[in-house]
């Protein structure tokens, strides 16, 4: 992240401070708008010690009072928050600029395939194949996971199912098409993940409309993946998220 704060002067604008900074690893997988968003809000308050409320003009390349409300189910609540707090300051004004600044200067160079585009509604190319809308004709499939305490025993059981559902005249009928076993210790998450990437596996190839109960499936597959591929797989404290070696073969099978 890199900033320039000037005074308007007769000549032109005259460079007051420079500022600097690492993106967290969180911010580090969503999309460049949202970095920019983060850019911002960090120069912000990294010049409130020099302006000290006098009216300040923020020139970004992006829309990011767009961006803010465009992402916000995509970013943490505190995150938005923090943001919302910096950037509604009364004396605060946001300008789209697309010429030259000093900060870019001081940022990576721009490669020839990156283009100027609407970041309230710019969305990154993926690699994955996985679509959010059914395709008329397709297969349907659909999957589930469980893990459950068996009351009387106390042992706990998990697995995931595959079924698929055909048409028979007027009536759909359903056929198992897979049930996987799975190993005790496997949450209902776990084994949530499991049936998606069992699915994905042999839908390959295929036009298939899947559909999942899992709201925590749904946003791993059509949100969160895509931040992980490009930033890793480490939580706000340093450590891992939770199952990473799924989340990783879910990755391989949605391309």
């Amino acid at each position: 992240m890199t900033a320039v704060l000037t005074q308007k002067r007769s000549m032109g604008h005259q460079q007051i401070a420079y500022y600097s900074g690492l993106l967290d690893p969180i911010m580090k997988g969503p999309y460049p708008c949202q970095q920019a968003l983060t850019t911002a809000a960090f120069a912000v308050q990294k010049s409130t010690t020099i302006v000290i409320g006098s009216p300040l003009t923020l020139y970004v390349e992006h829309v990011v009072f767009a961006i803010l409300q465009k992402n916000k189910s995509t970013l943490t609540t505190q995150r938005v928050s923090g943001y919302e707090v910096i950037l509604s300051i009364p004396s605060l004004q946001a300008v789209q600029y697309h010429t030259v600044n000093p900060a870019t200067f001081f940022a990576h160079p721009v490669s020839d395939d990156e283009q100027v585009h609407d970041g309230a509604t710019y969305t990154l190319e993926e690699e994955s194949k996985v679509g959010e809308d059914p395709i008329p004709g397709s297969t349907l499939l659909f999957v589930d996971g469980s893990s459950f305490i068996d009351q009387e025993t106390g042992s706990r059981h998990s697995g995931a199912a595959i079924v698929k559902a055909e048409q028979q005249g007027s009536f759909d009928t359903l056929q198992i098409v897979s049930q996987i076993p799975l190993p005790s210790h496997f949450s209902a998450q776990a084994s949530e993940l499991v049936a998606i990437i069992e699915v994905l596996q042999q839908a390959e190839g295929l036009e298939a409309t899947i559909y999942s109960d899992s709201a925590y499936v749904t946003t791993t597959v059509h949100s969160s993946i895509h931040k992980w591929k490009r930033r890793g797989f480490p939580k706000p404290d340093g450590f891992p998220v939770m199952h990473k070696d799924l989340l990783v073969q879910l990755i391989k099978a949605s391309r």
